[in-house]
């Protein structure tokens, strides 16, 4: 017992030298499987708001793990930058609307009962 205790410990250590422990930029931070994003060769300004957009769209409709890691990011010094704001609004709604399906489904499908279904459609 000790020897799980002493390694969930080191793991969270080990975790956290990325930088803070629960952070998006932290390499545990749970991200839904398949989403994608744009391509290393976008507008620097473009990948900046896509980023931050992404960040803030999946602190949104999921369960607590997951707000535990992003939190709402936005530069206010790019706010009026259009192709920053367009990437950001872009990949709020993409990875919110993403992150929602992919979290709430998984769990709306292992549900012996459907009464309290979140995306079930109408039976």
């Amino acid at each position: 017992m000790k020897k799980i205790g002493a390694l969930l410990v080191l793991l969270v250590f080990i975790s956290g030298c990325a930088g803070q422990i629960f952070s998006a930029k932290n390499k545990v931070a749970p991200r839904p499987f398949g989403m994608t994003g744009p391509g290393k060769n976008a507008h620097p300004d473009y990948l900046a708001g896509w980023n931050d957009g992404c960040d803030t769209g999946l602190s949104t409709m999921v369960p607590g793990y997951y707000k535990s890691f992003y939190k709402f990011k936005q530069d206010a010094y790019m706010i009026n930058n259009a192709r920053y704001y367009k990437a950001w609004k872009d990949s709020y709604t993409y990875c919110r609307q993403y992150a929602f399906r992919f979290v709430w489904d998984s769990i709306d499908q292992n549900r012996e009962t459907k009464n309290i279904c979140v995306l079930c459609p109408n039976d």
